[in-house]
């Protein structure tokens, strides 16, 4: 169970209005909603009667108020003693191929530059991240495909131009054995296609940047790859470059709610926009 849900519910119970408690709690109103729906769900009980210009508490409904309130005093107050330690926690979700093609190489530089604070980093699907970061539920996101959506601001952090390569005993007839397509997104992918028409009998289809090269161990194969992810692999002989898809290339985003006020947050967001500005210069 979220404490956070809990927190949903009492300001529910506070303000009768869902609305207003998504405005205090930063939220949109179908997410204050779903949190009380599950919150309902996982003790099989309604919370509220819902009239058509009131809301009340059911009987279940004030049972729960006191333990809900009981068990955020005593988050507070653990909040409290981490703070006396002066230990800041920030939590940072992205996608799979975010993070092999950036986060993995630039974490430990972003730490660097901050003291004391505990990173929690966990990887989720592109439509996990768009419903986390409106929840709340992770303060950062990083992802390949940017949200449509107009409560987040988005920093471009990287672009990677995407070439052809193949196993090095296929250089001859790389065409015939492109047998693994990589999910870049629809517009990308439409003109992969259009360059390429073989890719679309690809034997291998996936999304994710590990099972493709796991996949390319053990199968000899011409794959399209982001120039820095083969670049290693060119280095040690097991593949060759074919041809440069320029300017096709795949983008990383950091993306995060406009309407944050944690100042932790905005030291990290604050990082990354100096790495991508001292990397423009160079």
């Amino acid at each position: 169970m979220d404490i956070r849900f809990l927190v949903t519910f009492m300001e529910v119970a506070q303000t009768r209005h869902f609305g207003k408690a998504a405005e205090n709690l930063y939220l949109t109103p179908s997410a204050v909603s779903a949190r009380i729906k599950q919150l309902e769900e996982y003790f099989n009980s309604a919370l509220f009667v819902r009239n058509r210009n009131s809301l009340q508490l059911t009987a279940a409904g004030e049972k729960l108020l006191p333990f809900a309130t009981s068990l955020s005093e005593t988050l507070e107050q653990a909040r409290a003693a981490m703070n006396e330690e002066s230990i800041q926690y920030l939590s940072i979700a992205s996608t799979a191929n975010a993070w092999d093609m950036y986060l993995k190489q630039n974490l430990d530089e972003v730490k660097g530059h901050l003291d004391d604070v505990s990173i929690r980093a966990e990887i989720c699907s592109h439509e996990q991240l768009s419903r986390m970061i409106h929840e709340h539920i992770i303060d950062l996101a990083l992802t390949t495909v940017p949200f449509k959506s107009d409560d987040v601001e988005i920093l471009e952090l990287s672009e990677s131009m995407l070439s052809l390569y193949c196993s090095l005993e296929l250089a001859e007839q790389p065409l015939g054995h492109l047998s693994i397509s990589l999910d870049w997104g629809r517009k990308t992918n439409e003109a992969i296609e259009k360059i390429y028409p073989e890719i679309k009998k690809a034997g291998m289809r996936t999304g994710s940047l590990q099972v493709a090269l796991n996949y390319l161990s053990t199968n000899k194969s011409a794959i399209i790859l982001p120039e820095p992810i083969a670049q290693p692999l060119v280095n040690k002989s097991e593949l060759v470059m074919l041809d440069s898809l320029a300017p096709l290339s795949v983008k990383c985003y950091l993306i995060y709610l406009k309407q944050t006020k944690n100042a932790r947050i905005g030291q990290f967001i604050d990082v990354f926009t100096q790495m991508v500005k001292n990397k423009q210069g160079r």
